[in-house]
């Protein structure tokens, strides 16, 4: 892969970036939020997040409390990734909210507050492709808040099945290096809140791992030779990695598309999903003779780790490894 490639697969990478984070949150967690006094407090709530959480059965009710300034955007939605007779509400509540709606006496409502109620109602699915996923979408807020103080989103419902939700917060799209970076991890986390086995979203990882595995030990033997150092090594399992990391998200675009209808925004989780794969691919190759890298090899196997990165290939540790052989000095060159 030349030089001119590898900007042109750079600059494709950061467009990528900036179209994808257009529907981007970051994500959190949420438990034990049950009460007003145990309020999920949201720091920076005009930043995008979206909390995943579970709302038990009966009369319980998860709150989220939130600091706001007069003028800024209150923007929440509700998401659920499943329809089983389960279909949250919204109260959202606060001194410069205009109403007065009524909530079930479970509910903890604070003093000398305006109170509005948006009743869950699912709709259909909607392809999220950031993620990818594809949830219903029953409750939306969003409002300039008049007055300044502490603002409060609550969700229940008043049947008696619970389920699992997310509370997207905020609309302001911004990620710390750290918060980009840790995402593949998050993403396990937000599949086994779907209510996906952790067997099945590392499938695809498990599967590209043990048919590339064998396959090279396979080539090595009938040639009679196998990689010649630690370096070839970290480079085989590097493009391994992010070939896996494709794989998942190719497996969890399906999944997603089984549930909703498709749309032009697919196009940008395939891509998405294919850069780990031809990243991984060149890196596969490079495995299989770099003894004596030069200069130029050095810094092509180094950039193809920092992308890994920036496209989350590899679950952190092949982008990792795709960088040491660009720095590991040995005699051999």
């Amino acid at each position: 892969m030349g030089v001119r490639r590898v900007v042109l697969v750079t600059l494709a990478v950061f467009l990528l970036f900036g179209v994808s984070t257009a529907s981007a949150h970051v994500p959190k967690t949420a438990s034990g939020n049950e009460s007003l006094e145990s309020a999920m407090i949201i720091e920076d709530p005009i930043k995008s997040w979206a909390i995943y959480s579970e709302l038990k059965g009966g009369d319980v009710a998860n709150y989220y409390e939130m600091e706001m300034e007069s003028g800024e955007r209150l923007y929440l939605s509700l998401l659920t990734p499943k329809n089983e007779d389960f279909v949250p509400n919204l109260a959202v509540i606060g001194p410069g909210i205009d109403g007065n709606d009524t909530t079930p006496d479970f509910v903890q409502i604070p003093d000398d507050v305006g109170i509005k109620v948006i009743e869950g109602d699912l709709g259909e699915r909607k392809y999220e492709p950031f993620t990818p996923g594809s949830y219903y979408h029953p409750a939306t807020f969003d409002q300039n808040i008049e007055e300044s103080g502490t603002y409060h989103a609550v969700v229940y419902s008043e049947e008696e099945a619970g389920g699992n939700y997310g509370l997207a917060v905020g609309y302001e799209e911004r990620w710390s290096l750290v918060e980009w970076i840790l995402l593949p991890l998050d993403v396990i986390n937000i599949r086994i809140w779907e209510g996906q086995s952790l067997l099945l979203i590392l499938a695809p990882m498990i599967a590209v791992l043990t048919l590339g595995f064998t396959w090279t030990g396979w080539k090595y033997r009938s040639q009679g030779k196998r990689p010649g150092n630690v370096r070839e090594w970290f480079l085989l399992t590097s493009g391994l990695l992010y070939i896996g990391s494709g794989a998942m998200m190719l497996m969890q675009i399906v999944i997603a598309l089984s549930g909703s209808n498709p749309s032009l925004t697919v196009t940008v989780t395939l891509i998405f999903a294919l850069i780990p794969v031809i990243l991984g691919y060149k890196l596969f190759e490079e495995s299989s003779d770099f003894k004596k890298p030069e200069v130029r090899d050095r810094i092509r196997v180094f950039v193809f780790g920092i992308l890994g990165l920036t496209v989350w290939a590899g679950f952190i540790l092949g982008p990792v490894l795709a960088m040491i052989p660009g720095l590991l000095l040995s005699k051999e060159g």
